[in-house]
């Protein structure tokens, strides 16, 4: 299949639903060969599945962002299915994690805080990268896209940890991409806004003045396989802000509208 991910291998983190799933199909549709992950096997088959009938080339790896030795081996594994790996998309997030711990920060355990870190930034992007980072250095036109969330740049109430998290990718995106010049491994973010679970166009959001419709996950796909693709190749240690003006818009934003901002990951 040609496109312009052609010859690329991507594994991408967290694609059996949501952005994560659209992102794989639409590498794939590029013409990559992707390895799709995931807890949950038998929606990681049926993406695998999708993918293969329209003429592309995926293979699927159950993974648990959250244990290190789950992370290092799916990476191993890609490598040894595909004979490399040239595109690493660090989108996975305990989403259901998130949305369960709702709560002022002084009143989250430890416990809880260490979920939440351990699943968007520690195990999904500083795991996944590290293991990843010899195989990375070794291909030619390499990258990394790391998803971070409207909660990296604001105040939500009640998503401190998570905020704190994805703000930490950001971080960890620039710090990648000046240590990965060397080996011309380039690294950026795309930082998500309101997104919404369906496929399709999602329509125009007129309450409170929002410039533009809310997303859905084939926009932050696309915004993903151009980073992840040779077109961006003069690209690095950038953040692209997928969001449809949202953040940029000086109308107040009540909590609800707040709670729903960058939290639809795959």
């Amino acid at each position: 299949m040609s496109g312009t991910m052609a010859g690329k291998i991507a594994l991408v983190s967290g694609s059996t639903r949501g952005i994560g799933r659209s992102i794989a199909e639409q590498l794939a549709a590029e013409g990559a060969a992707v390895m799709v992950t995931g807890r949950t096997v038998a929606k990681g088959e049926k993406v695998v599945a999708r993918i293969r009938e329209a003429g592309g080339t995926a293979e699927f790896a159950a993974l648990d962002v959250t244990d290190e030795d789950s992370v290092r081996d799916v990476i191993a594994e890609t490598v040894g299915r595909f004979g490399g790996l040239t595109t690493l998309i660090n989108n996975a997030a305990p989403t259901e994690v998130v949305a369960s711990t709702i709560k002022p920060l002084a009143e989250y355990s430890t416990e809880e805080w260490n979920r939440i870190l351990t699943g968007t930034l520690t195990g999904n992007v500083f795991w996944a990268s590290k293991y990843a980072w010899p195989h990375l250095a070794s291909a030619s036109g390499a990258s990394i896209v790391n998803i971070s969330s409207g909660q990296a740049i604001a105040g939500f109430k009640g998503f401190g940890p998570y905020g704190a998290a994805k703000a930490g990718v950001g971080a960890l995106t620039r710090t990648l991409a000046v240590e990965g010049a060397a080996s011309g491994i380039r690294a950026n973010t795309v930082l998500v806004g309101r997104v919404v679970a369906g496929r399709g166009d999602s329509g125009h959001h007129t309450g409170g003045g929002r410039l533009t419709r809310i997303g859905n996950p084939m926009d932050i796909a696309y915004a993903v396989a151009y980073l992840a693709s040779d077109q961006a190749a003069f690209v690095t240690g950038s953040t692209l802000t997928a969001d449809g003006g949202f953040s940029i818009n000086g109308d107040a934003v009540d909590d609800t509208e707040k709670a729903s901002a960058g939290a639809a990951t795959g």
